[in-house]
């Protein structure tokens, strides 16, 4: 063997150079003269996308970038990549057209192999710090990606380049889109309305019966709203909705047929029902955001409201008890309450009595709640002397 490959070693290297002709040929079949492109402008679009308008408004951008930071920004679009990968042809690019000032290392490059639906951002190592890794992805997922997808090569390759001249000026990019999203409608299935009428009707009903209405007929109207309701929503869970729909107009009839006794506290349980049903109507145009807004800003309110009115309530109290003494608990009170503003700078920035006044309120309760207390237990210790004397004539005796 050894003498046959001395005989014909010359043929045997000559097969083997011949064979590695072909991969080394034609190893880059698609891109035979990429790196060969001269960087005679700063906006390269060999894939024939962006009009000629769009280019010139680009280049307009980056060479503002330039004078102004010193830092070159490149853009190249391609039709395809052919055989190589996005990074090597990138980097290829990058270090063949020395992008950046020398020393600095201040060069971008976008590259978008627009058949091949592949982009590459190239930093150079002087602008890795404001253009990271993390941002150049975010760049891309937000801006190229999305518009690539509806076709709009041209407007997410500028707001690419737009966020980049942003990085490279030193300022953040945003992390969320411009355009403000629309608020999502509170969805509430069917099964939910059918219930909620349900509670209604029966609270109808409750009343109706409780006012003296024939119960023959409003049972009857009960009866033939519970069958529209379960098969208008019920669906494939209707024995669920049978069972349901009763139970909650059962629940509403008996609540509101007592509250129909107390026709203040009636007056008052439906407006707050009204309300929350408007919110609800409200809260499907305008997101689910205006339902829980809605709700918390008047619970807020009557609140504090109710908590005022307690204080007022003890301050009433004492005054009726003993005027001097709630002279000199208001005196405590307004001075201990100026005392802590000052503390906490209230006298400078009147925006501060928010910090103080909740203190006020709690030092007042404590104040005045003996007001109360005091009231509370001279009945008590009436009754407790009864006892005491009963006590004692049953001792005496």
């Amino acid at each position: 063997m050894v003498e046959l490959f001395q005989r014909h070693g010359r043929i045997f290297w000559l097969a083997l150079l011949l064979a590695c002709l072909p991969s080394t040929v034609f190893a880059e079949p698609g891109v035979p003269g990429l790196v060969k492109v001269a960087l005679d402008r700063r906006v390269i679009d060999l894939a024939a996308t962006l009009d000629a308008a769009t280019q010139q408004r680009l280049e307009r951008k980056l060479a503002a970038l330039e004078q102004r930071r010193g830092a070159q920004v490149a853009l190249m679009l391609v039709p395809n990549l052919g055989q190589q990968s996005i990074e090597a042809l990138g980097n290829q690019l990058f270090r063949a057209w020395k992008l950046g000032r020398k020393g600095q290392d201040d060069g971008i490059l976008l590259l978008v192999a627009k058949n091949d639906r592949q982009v590459r951002i190239e930093v150079g190592y002087g602008l890795e710090g404001q253009v990271t890794d993390l941002l150049a992805g975010q760049i891309i997922a937000r801006d190229l990606v999305p518009a690539f997808a509806r076709g709009d090569f041209a407007g997410g390759i500028e707001r690419a380049l737009d966020d980049l001249i942003v990085l490279v000026d030193g300022g953040q990019m945003p992390m969320v889109d411009d355009e403000p999203s629309e608020p999502e409608p509170l969805s509430i299935p069917p099964e939910a309305y059918a219930l909620l009428l349900a509670f209604v009707c029966g609270s109808v009903a409750g009343v109706m019966l409780a006012a003296g209405w024939a119960w023959r007929r409003v049972l009857a109207g009960l009866v033939l709203l519970t069958a529209l309701l379960v098969g208008a929503a019920g669906g494939t869970q209707w024995p669920v909705q049978l069972l349901m729909v009763p139970l909650c107009m059962l629940v509403g009839g008996a609540t509101f047929a007592g509250l129909w006794q107390a026709r203040r506290v009636f007056y008052g349980v439906l407006g707050l029902l009204l309300y929350i049903a408007l919110l609800t109507v409200v809260s499907q145009y305008l997101g689910s955001s205006t339902f829980l807004y809605g709700l918390a800003w008047p619970g807020a309110a009557l609140l504090v409201i109710g908590l005022h009115w307690l204080l007022c309530a003890m301050m009433h109290a004492r005054w009726k008890k003993s005027p001097r003494g709630f002279a000199w608990r208001v005196a405590v009170l307004l001075s201990l309450t100026f005392l802590l503003g000052s503390t906490v700078g209230a006298w400078e920035a009147l925006e501060h009595w928010w910090k103080a006044l909740p203190f006020g309120y709690f030092l007042g309760v404590m104040l005045f709640v003996n007001g109360l207390s005091v009231r509370w237990s001279s009945g008590s210790g009436s009754s407790g002397g009864g006892s005491s004397g009963s006590g004692g004539g049953f001792s005496g005796g």
